[in-house]
């Protein structure tokens, strides 16, 4: 149909919105249009949702807003997407978004997920100190998941690699 109407359009070698994004940061399109915000971790700026629904109006999200009025650069994105899940991982059980949220401003920056399990290996070790674990968020933590099991390999930077490896360039 685009063919015979004349659009140009591609076909993405791997993950869509991993091309999309590409696009956009090429300068070759404006916007993605997608109803799958993983779109984000890519490095989309610009997202049209409800592009094809017709009971809604279109929304634009931009990434720019994200980061401003939430604080939530594309490194957080990708970190959020280890704590919740995304097409690449599974999440962690019973993380929702204000704990994760929470367990992002307790273990800031680019190493926090990985502070985060060298925490929570003591503690299911019983080897954290009350030093360690003397904050309310990670006292609550610890009750509350207690049987939360991390991977050896969690956070799987297997993850990120396969993502960004399925920008087509």
């Amino acid at each position: 149909m685009l063919r015979l109407f004349g659009i140009p359009y591609i076909t993405a070698p791997m993950e869509a919105e991993a091309q999309c994004a590409e696009l956009v940061t090429l300068g070759l399109v404006d916007g993605v249009i997608t109803d799958d915000s993983d779109v984000f971790l890519f490095g989309a700026a610009r997202v049209f949702k409800n592009m094809f629904n017709q009971s809604k109006t279109v929304e634009c999200f931009l990434a720019a807003d994200l980061e401003r009025e939430l604080g939530l650069d594309r490194d957080t994105l990708i970190q959020l997407a280890y704590l919740l899940g995304s097409d690449y991982t599974e999440g962690l059980p019973g993380v929702g978004p204000v704990v994760a949220m929470e367990l992002l401003k307790e273990f800031p920056g680019k190493d926090g997920l990985w502070k985060f399990k060298d925490w929570w290996t003591k503690v299911q070790m019983g080897r954290d100190s009350e030093k360690d674990s003397g904050s309310k968020f990670r006292r609550s933590f610890k009750k509350k998941f207690k049987s939360l099991y991390l991977a050896s390999d969690w956070p799987n930077t297997v993850v990120v690699s396969s993502a960004a490896s399925s920008i087509w360039v």
